[in-house]
């Protein structure tokens, strides 16, 4: 119960820092699950999932909670917490400090732990993303702390609603445990529907297994939005051992309700599942996070669009007659424009990189006359 506590105090922590953020998503997934641990070992159960991630324009700080009751009377709790500061782009260059933090405890009287940071370097387009990173820390199985130590390198590309992902992950543990991941993630995101494929093989020497020796893994998973803020998602597959805390390998299948914004959608995302709980890992798809406009004279006003890593940033709205203008990015990242407009209300929307026209962040929305989502503006 502490672990919970905790948990929720480090939530309301979360939602009270968001009310200075300039970007705030937050969700809750309502779970079936059946998990297969060491292909031997079964369990179905039911959990509980708030989420909240906090995105400023050089910072972002996400949160997760867990409560699952499993089958039995048995239950688990799980937490976790990982803020990053993001450096302005120099040229396609920009560079990340990530930290990892999280725990879990268990019915069993079992408990895990770790402490993680990672130092990520970027090179962006503007529909690709590559990136270098070395890290380390600990983790802690409920008795004893070891050293982790972590290299990553990936890569992500995106065409129309196609994005793909791959990373290579060695990880060394305590200097007795040496193996290497590589992981493909496939995303496919018609309309209202995502769907995605995970595939991973593991290579090096990692000494006994912690039950399942399968060195290789897969899922595949669906999205469905049944309104603009309620969605289904299920998702089966295989997942390996996790060396770094004890976790064993297994099956699992779930169904999940998710309470969100659909707007979130813009930051895809894909599902895995260890312990019979959802393990969200954020794609690194360049978002706005900010947008502001200041008056230059009675009728010229600047616009700042704050999207870190970004290659393009265009804007459209009445005011230009719907015809697109590229903004300018500046030292710091942020990307600016020089408009003449006039005092009233009107519809604005903003573009990334060549992608989907969306409604800039912190704007009140509506729906034009084709049905899409636009941003209103209200100059004064």
């Amino acid at each position: 119960m502490r672990l919970y506590a905790l948990a929720v105090l480090a939530m309301i922590s979360l939602s009270a820092v968001s009310l200075s953020a300039q970007r705030v998503m937050p969700s809750v997934d309502l779970t079936g699950t059946g998990v297969w641990y060491a292909d031997s070992v079964r369990a179905t159960g039911t959990s509980i999932a708030p989420a909240i991630r906090i995105e400023w324009p050089s910072a972002t700080l996400a949160g997760s909670f867990v409560f699952s009751q499993l089958g039995k009377g048995g239950s688990s709790i799980q937490g976790s917490m990982a803020p990053s500061l993001f450096t302005p782009s120099i040229g396609p260059f920009s560079a990340e400090l990530e930290g990892s933090f999280g725990g879990s405890s268990h019915h069993d009287g079992t408990k895990t732990g770790a402490a993680l940071g990672i130092t990520r370097i970027y090179a962006a387009g503007a529909h690709t993303q590559a990136w270098a990173a070395l890290g380390g820390g600990g983790t802690w199985d409920g008795s004893v702390w070891r050293k982790v130590r972590q290299g990553e390198a990936g890569a992500w590309l995106e065409r129309g609603p196609i994005a793909t992902m791959l990373t290579v992950t060695p990880v060394v543990v305590e200097d007795t445990l040496s193996y290497t991941d590589t992981q493909l993630s496939l995303q496919y995101s018609p309309r209202s529907f995502e769907f995605g494929f995970t595939g991973g093989l593991r290579a090096g020497s990692v000494g006994p297994a912690i039950g399942g020796t399968s060195r290789m893994w897969g899922s595949l998973s669906c999205l469905a939005w049944l309104s603009s803020r309620v969605a289904m998602v299920a998702s089966a597959g295989t997942y390996p051992v996790d060396f770094t805390q004890g976790y064993p390998g297994g099956r699992f299948a779930t169904v999940a309700l998710r309470f969100a914004s659909r707007r979130n959608r813009y930051s895809a995302e894909t599902v895995s599942a260890r312990d019979g709980d959802g393990d969200h890992s954020e794609w690194l798809r360049p978002v706005a996070t900010g947008f502001v406009v200041q008056a230059e004279t009675l009728i010229r006003y600047t616009i700042r669009v704050d999207a870190r890593r970004a290659q393009t940033v265009e804007i459209n709205g009445d005011f230009t007659q719907w015809r697109p203008r590229n903004l300018i990015r500046k030292a710091d990242g942020a990307w600016f424009v020089s408009l003449p407009i006039v005092q009233g209300i009107h519809q604005v929307n903003i573009r990334i990189d060549g992608g989907a026209w969306v409604a800039p962040p912190g704007l009140l929305t509506s729906t034009d006359e084709f049905g899409g989502v636009v941003g209103i503006l209200v100059i004064e």
